[in-house]
Formats: structure tokens, sequence, C-alpha cells
């Protein structure tokens, strides 16, 4: 049998580990074949056994240091290196002080979503399959997609021994209370606790005026407001404008937000924000993810802002169901984090350390079960194969670290 090794992926990176991702094919599709991992000419890892995308974590590396890649099935065929699989990287250097806390970030869950994929609308939601775009159905399987997602993701924190989750809304799909309260069910399982930001998607039931409060039904405390982990503030932000996509940043928000970084900056605190829609610089509102982030007369605000406390060390954002950094200089050197949805490709979740001098570390982080990796393989190639280019990001985008 002839098999090649296709879509491979680097998808993580730290100080010692290393996480690839790929299928095994034959001219039919996937197939079980094995397939081995040689880190500069050595054997680190095997893969056999499933007849989809594998998921493969290599431990003990050495931090700041390089490592060819060779990913090799059986019959020959190697992984050839492209945009996402790069066949040298480097680990991360060492951390330079003690970690203090780690935790674990959901965004875009969408319990109760019918369908994902389509021809989007032209406000970006999901339309009827046509020829290139298709679709997946909550009620193909036994359990809706969303379910798998979302109860397997809980599973692989759990095994992550986190401190506590934090979830930055898109919760609830459509705002309805059945649909939170499967989502309560859901993060019950949490062996740690968990934090709760809600979204745009959270508010929708507002558009028939029905006011569902999705924090008491979760049991969590509303936004704004900030808590303490690891030594660090954290801070959650409220941008949500009940029954719209876009966000919005008042004066009331902003000036909430500043007496929060007044008192961390005071304390000498390093400060993460979390919130749920993405900053919009000016000129760039026009494209369709922009138009439903926060409009760049909030964003410049926030900037400016944000530029005047060298003790915030990110913003953490959900939304967009992407993997993105991007920093603007009225606010320096402060990266704002997109993340990857949970629901769909390429699924999982953030994993996050911080440490005593004030860094911090992000690695973003598939969800491992056969039946999540089988249904995010699926969703790869939607929206004419472009899903992927979108969604997955460089690697830089996925694994860092925040001095």
């Amino acid at each position: 049998m002839v098999t090649s090794v296709s879509h491979p992926e680097v998808f993580g990176l730290t100080e010692s580990s290393l996480v690839l991702c790929f299928d095994v094919e034959d001219n039919k599709g996937p197939v079980d074949a094995p397939a081995r991992v040689h880190l500069n000419g050595q054997l680190h890892g095997e893969s056999a056994g499933f007849a989809g995308t594998r998921l493969l974590r290599i431990e003990g590396l050495e931090p700041d240091s390089e490592y060819e890649i060779d990913i090799v099935a059986d019959g020959g065929g190697r992984a050839a290196p492209d945009a996402y699989f790069q066949r040298r990287v480097r680990t991360m250097a060492a951390p330079a002080a003690e970690q203090t806390a780690c935790f674990a970030t959901l965004n875009d869950l969408h319990f109760g979503e019918p369908r994902f994929g389509g021809r989007p609308t032209p406000d970006g939601d999901t339309g009827p399959e046509a020829p290139g775009y298709p679709g997946v159905l909550e009620t193909e399987g036994q359990v809706p997609y969303w379910q798998v997602m979302n109860g397997d993701a809980v599973a692989d924190i759990n095994a992550a021994d986190v401190d506590c989750t934090i979830i930055k809304g898109d919760i609830a799909d459509m705002g309805r209370p059945e649909q939170f309260a499967i989502a309560r069910q859901t993060f019950d399982r949490f062996e740690q606790p968990h934090h709760v930001l809600l979204g745009n998607h959270d508010y929708y039931a507002w558009r028939d005026g029905n006011e569902v409060d999705g924090y008491d039904l979760l049991g969590q405390p509303e936004t704004p407001r900030h808590f303490e982990l690891g030594g660090f503030r954290i801070i959650f932000l409220d941008t949500v404008i009940p029954g719209k996509h876009h966000g919005r940043l008042n004066a009331d928000r902003l000036s909430w937000l500043s007496q929060a970084l007044e008192q961390a900056r005071d304390l000498k605190q390093p400060t993460l924000i979390f919130m749920h829609h993405q900053p919009v610089p000016a000129g760039h509102e026009h494209k369709l993810t922009n138009r439903i982030g926060i409009p760049p007369a909030d964003s410049h605000a926030l900037f400016g802002l944000l530029g005047q406390h060298p003790q915030l060390k990110g913003v953490l954002i959900g939304h967009t169901h992407r993997n993105r950094v991007r920093r603007y200089s009225e606010s320096g050197d402060t990266p704002y984090v997109e993340v990857h949805c949970v629901k769909d490709y390429p699924g999982g979740f953030g994993h996050y350390r911080l440490f005593a001098d004030g860094s911090f570390r992000q690695e973003a982080r598939r969800t491992s079960s056969q039946r999540a990796l089988s249904h995010s393989r699926r969703c790869r190639d939607f929206f004419r194969g472009s899903y992927k280019d979108f969604s997955l990001g460089k690697l830089s985008d996925r694994s860092f670290c925040v001095t």
C-alpha cells in the first residue's frame, strides 16, 4: 500500500514539547497505517490505529534548541514542508522565573448550534450548503457535534491540571435558557473553578424580547469584574450590545476599566484583560470579520488607555474563531490575542502559564479525542477551502511568550 503524510501541522510549541498533527492517506483517503516522527534523526514518537487526523505530543525536549522534524508513514511517504509544517523549529527558551499559576481558556462554544458551514450570508451568519460550501448538522450523529467538542475539551482541560478555566463568550448559540442549561451541565464537569464572560450570541434571545440572564443561568457573577490569579490581576471587560453582532466600549465601560487598571498599577500587579470582541483600527472596519468587532473610535480610545499601563501583559479575546496576535502603536507592545473556537476546526482551547516575573506563555491546543479530531478535520476545508488559512494562523500566533 502506498501511503502519504498529508496536512502536517506543527501545532504547538513550548520550551520542552512539540505538538504535531497530520493525516496518513492512501489513494482512497485516510488509513490507520503507522507513522513515525524523527527529530534530528532520532525516533521520538509513533502513531497508528486511527484513520483520521493524528495528534502527537512529544515531551522531554531541550529548551532553546533547534529540531529537524521528519514524519514518515509505512511505505515511505513523508510530510512535505509548507506554511504549517516547518521542517526546522526551535523550542522556546526556559522560563526565567517560577510558575505561579496555569489556566485554560475556551471561547465560541455555541451550545445548541443547529449547523456549521454552508455559504455565509452577507452579515456572516451560516447559510445553506452550496458547491464548495459543505456543512455539518447537529443531528447527524448520536451526539451533537458541539456537545462532542465542548465535552471533550473539558476532559482535556481536566487532564491538563489547570488552576481554573476562563470562558470568553458565545456559550449559548442563540442565548436560550435550554442552551445555557446544557452548558452549565457540561461546565459542572470541570474539576477546578471556571469563570464566565458572555459574548454576543449569549444575548441573541433579546432580539425576540426575551431578556435571558446568562450569568444567572450559569451561576456566575456579572461583568465587569476582576480577580487575582498567581499574582496577576485578571480583568473581565464587557464589550456586548445585547442583540447585536458587533461590540462596543462606551465611556462607562472605559471609565471602569481605567479604575481597575490604575489599582493594578498601584499594586504593581501584572494584568491580563479578557473580552469577547476584537478591536478594529480605522481603515480596517469594512472587512466582514472587522465589521463585527469593536468600532474604530471605541478601539482607539481603548488603545490610548491601555498604552498608559505598562503592567498590562495582554488582552485575550474570543469572537473571531481564529488564532491571531496583533499589536497597535498606541498601546505599545501589548499583544491582542485571538484564539480559535472550541466547536469546529481546529477545535480546542488555550493553555496559559503565569510566572513570578510577570511573564506569561500561551500554547493553543487541539482537543485530542479521536471523535473531536474527526469532526474538526471535516470542517478544515469548509468555505471553499479557506477555513484552514483563516482559523489556524501562524505558529507564532498559537505558541508564544510575553515577558
